[in-house]
């Protein structure tokens, strides 16, 4: 298991079930597991799928950046193999210290269309909640449309901003970036919304 801050928060592995009846395990990330959510980022940017192909030049950039973060798997109940990766990193638009989420969101290319895009995302919002995060952003490419449908699906997330330029694709060209943002904090902790 990879050294998490919040370790002794949680109780894991946890076991649920997605909601075309596969069983699911939710546990903390290896070190051979995060290897394997940086090769599966990785894919995904070189289909231009949420990441951008310069995003992270190397294993050692993405473990430097998400230094510090929760790292979670989602594992098939049956054969223990990967399906999707979530990671809960601090924001980098809240320039407070640490109150606010960015999740990491990815899951394996042959295992996608079985909704765990969106029990991932889930997952997401119900650990930052546990963990004590008072919100969420999530940034995304213009061009994920998958995400962005699950965040709409999900609700409670409101689009707080764009990048025209937000990652460069695998042919050269470059995407923008959309922002969302949600209040996870019971109280309101004088957090407002707007756009």
């Amino acid at each position: 298991m990879l050294s998490s801050p919040t370790s002794n928060v949680l109780d894991l592995p946890e076991i649920d079930t997605l909601y075309t009846g596969r069983p699911v395990v939710i546990d903390f990330m290896t070190e051979q597991e995060l290897t394997e959510t940086y090769n599966m980022i990785q894919e995904a940017a070189k289909h231009g799928e949420g990441y951008g192909i310069d995003e992270f030049n190397s294993e050692k950039e993405f473990r430097e950046e998400i230094r510090g973060s929760d790292c979670f798997v989602i594992k098939c109940a049956e054969s223990g193999t990967i399906l999707a990766g979530v990671i809960v990193a601090v924001s980098k638009f809240y320039r407070g210290h640490g109150s606010i989420a960015d999740p990491f969101v990815i899951v394996k290319r042959t295992e996608r269309k079985q909704g765990l895009g969106e029990f991932a995302m889930r997952t997401s919002i119900d650990f930052a909640k546990r963990l004590g995060y008072m919100g969420m952003y999530v940034d995304t490419f213009s061009n994920n449309t998958a995400i962005i449908k699950i965040i709409e699906k999900i609700g409670g997330f409101v689009q707080v901003g764009c990048l025209p330029v937000g990652g460069k694709l695998q042919n050269g060209n470059t995407v923008g970036s959309v922002i969302f943002y949600t209040n996870l904090s019971d109280v309101n902790n004088n957090v407002v919304n707007e756009t």
